[in-house]
């Protein structure tokens, strides 16, 4: 587990050439480029908002928090570079077969820059987001503050997790094919089971509120709804959750994959 951490370390300027060179191969021949970062979740905030800002919660005669499309992005954003993250980090190994199997490549490297290339897209998108606050401020309503000067600290805590995440799954996905497939509807399941379209204080069943705070990306999101959204620091005990999920996660992904390790150049 260690061992991981540090050849990551290690080879850090590797690490940064490969998720450069990942976003340029995403982007090349493409006439938007960088800006399909900010589309494509734009375009996912006007759906999720139309439905569940404008037609579901009119019917409700509730709608969970004003502006919604602000409450919506400050999950949502989050949470699209957390997916996008597992999803291409799981088949980061079998699309990397060719790196991977040269004798002093650093195999831990292909399922950590899914996770870093994610981060710079969203970081691209905050600025959009800086300006739905403004934009609600000015309308008069009570969003953002300082409690945005904590977002660095929720990103960080949130690395680890998704690196832990992400090594144990390629490794996985080696050995088990069917192993894309199930987080591909797994992270469908944990989506819908994460207060990102809605608040958690919404649900009125304690066994559903249970299940909800089980998702290990629920903690995230509630942070970043109150840094960004809210602009308050989160709690004490949302702090603590957050650091047991990631360090968790981060300790078994790598003891997966260590353990895995001496198989994954053969079977890739």
């Amino acid at each position: 587990m260690i061992s991981v951490a540090l050849r990551a370390v290690r080879f850090r300027g590797l690490l940064a050439t490969l998720t450069q060179r990942e976003l340029q191969a995403r982007y090349r021949g493409s006439a938007l480029g960088f800006l399909w970062s900010l589309v494509n979740p734009l375009l996912l905030t006007a759906v999720y908002s139309l439905v569940f800002g404008w037609i579901l919660a009119p019917g409700r005669g509730n709608v969970p928090t004003e502006p919604y499309s602000v409450f919506l992005i400050s999950g949502l954003f989050p949470w699209l570079w957390a997916s996008t993250a597992l999803l291409e980090g799981t088949v980061a190994l079998a699309t990397n077969s060719g790196l991977i199997r040269k004798a002093v490549f650093p195999v831990e490297l292909p399922p950590l820059v899914s996770v870093f290339s994610g981060l710079v897209h969203f970081l691209f998108a905050l600025p959009v987001l800086a300006v739905a606050l403004v934009v609600g401020r000015g309308l008069g309503y009570p969003v953002g503050g300082w409690g945005a000067l904590l977002l660095p600290l929720v990103i960080l805590l949130q690395i680890p997790m998704l690196c832990g995440a992400t090594l144990a799954l390629a490794a996985l996905n080696v050995l088990f094919k069917d192993v894309r497939d199930i987080v591909s509807n797994l992270i469908t399941v944990l989506f819908f089971l994460a207060p990102i379209i809605y608040p958690l204080s919404t649900i009125s069943q304690p066994l559903v509120v249970k299940i909800v705070r089980l998702n290990p990306f629920t903690p995230f999101t509630e942070a970043y709804q109150a840094v960004l959204f809210f602009g308050i620091a989160p709690s004490a005990s949302l702090w603590i959750h957050m650091g047991a999920v990631s360090l968790v996660t981060w300790l078994a992904g790598a003891w997966i994959f260590e353990r895995l390790r001496d198989t994954l150049v053969e079977m890739s």
